[in-house]
C-alpha cells in the first residue's frame, strides 16, 4: 500500500500554511489533528501531512488492534521476507522525474524556532555498501538545493558510514519520504546485528496486506519503496558541516556538531505528492521512538 492511502481520516486545509513554524502553529491549535496541507505557500503544487503516526491512528491504518501491535512488529523481526522488484515504469514513486535537483521546492519544514532550519525528520536513509543494506531514521538538515547535513547517530549506518571514510569512499544512499507506515515501523527498530530492515517490513506488508512490499533500483544502484512520495538519491559524502541546534524527541535543543553532508544527484516523486513532515518532539516521533530493540 501507500502512504496516501492511509490519510483518509485525514483533515484537509485548504488554507494557506507557511513552511516556517506553519505547521508547527496548526497542529498544536488543532490539538494535533491528522491533517493535510493543501496550500503551502513556498511549494505550490506540493502538499504535506502531519500527525499520522500516533499509536492509535497507525494501528487503524494498518488494520490491527492496539493490544495487538508489539507482538505483530515483535512476529516479523522473527519472521523476515523478501520484497519483490518492480520496473521503473511500474513505481509510483517515478511518475515525475526532476530534471534538475533542488530540494528547496519541496515542502520540507522548519517547525521550532529554535531549530537550526529546514529539517526532514521523518524520512528514512537507505544505504547499500560492501552488500549490506541499512534501513533507519536520520534527521537532515537542508543546507542548500543539492545539500543536507545528517545527524548520524551511534548505530549501524554511522559504522557503515566511518567504515567507508576509513577507505576514502562515499557511501550510496536514498532519501525516501512517505513510503507505507510498514517501512517507518522498520526503519524506526534497532538491531543489534546488520539486519536488512526491508525484509521485516516486507513481512509486514505481507501479514497485514497480503502482498509482497514493491521496491524499484535507482540510477545509483539503491533499490527503494517504489510507492513512497518522494525519493531522492546521492552520497555521504567525505565532508562535514554544522547539523544543528534542533529540538529533540525530549523536547530540549540538541547541540551543533560536525556531521556528514549528503550531496542529492536526483529527486523523483509522484503525482500532486504528500510530504510526511514529521514534527519533532510530538506524537509521531514519540510513537516511532518506543519501537522494539533486539
Amino acid at each position: 500500500m501507500a502512504f496516501r492511502d492511509h490519510l483518509d481520516a485525514a483533515h484537509v486545509e485548504t488554507s494557506q500554511v507557511s513552511l516556517v513554524h506553519g505547521m508547527l502553529n496548526h497542529s498544536q491549535a488543532s490539538g494535533h489533528a491528522m491533517t493535510v496541507f493543501d496550500n503551502i505557500a513556498e511549494c505550490p503544487g506540493h502538499r504535506a501531512a502531519v500527525n499520522m503516526l500516533t499509536r492509535d491512528r497507525l494501528c487503524a491504518a494498518i488494520g490491527i488492534e492496539p493490544e495487538a501491535y508489539i507482538d505483530t512488529l515483535g512476529w516479523a523481526m522473527s519472521n523476515p521476507s523478501e520484497p519483490t522488484l518492480v520496473e521503473q515504469s511500474e513505481a509510483p514513486c517515478f511518475e515525475n522525474i526532476a530534471s534538475k535537483v533542488d530540494l528547496r521546492t519541496i515542502p520540507i519544514p522548519h517547525h521550532w524556532p529554535q531549530d537550526r532550519g529546514r529539517y526532514s525528520s521523518a524520512s528514512i536513509i537507505i544505504a547499500q555498501d560492501n552488500g549490506i543494506r541499512n534501513v533507519s531514521f536520520h534527521r537532515q538538515f537542508l543546507r542548500d538545493a543539492n545539500h543536507l547535513v545528517v545527524r548520524l547517530v551511534p548505530r549501524h549506518l554511522r559504522t557503515m558510514v566511518m567504515n567507508a571514510r576509513s577507505e576514502g569512499r562515499e557511501v550510496d544512499v536514498a532519501v525516501v519520504n512517505a513510503p507505507d507506515p510498514v517501512v517507518l515501523l522498520a526503519a524506526a527498530m534497532s538491531f543489534n546485528e546488520n539486519i536488512d530492515e526491508l525484509t521485516i517490513a516486507a513481512a509486514l506488508h505481507e501479514k497485514l496486506y497480503g502482498t509482497k512490499l514493491p521496491l524499484v533500483e535507482l540510477p545509483n544502484g539503491v533499490q527503494v519503496p517504489s510507492e513512497a512520495e518522494y525519493v531522492w538519491w546521492g552520497r555521504i559524502t567525505l565532508e562535514n558541516d554544522d547539523e544543528g541546534p534542533y529540538v529533540d524527541i525530549t523536547g530540549t535543543v540538541d547541540d551543533v556538531r560536525q556531521e556528514p553532508v549528503i550531496a542529492i544527484d536526483g529527486l523523483i516523486h509522484r503525482n500532486n505528492p504528500i510530504f510526511h513532515a514529521l514534527i519533532p518532539g510530538e506524537a509521531e516521533h514519540k510513537t516511532l521512538m518506543g519501537l522494539p530493540r533486539a
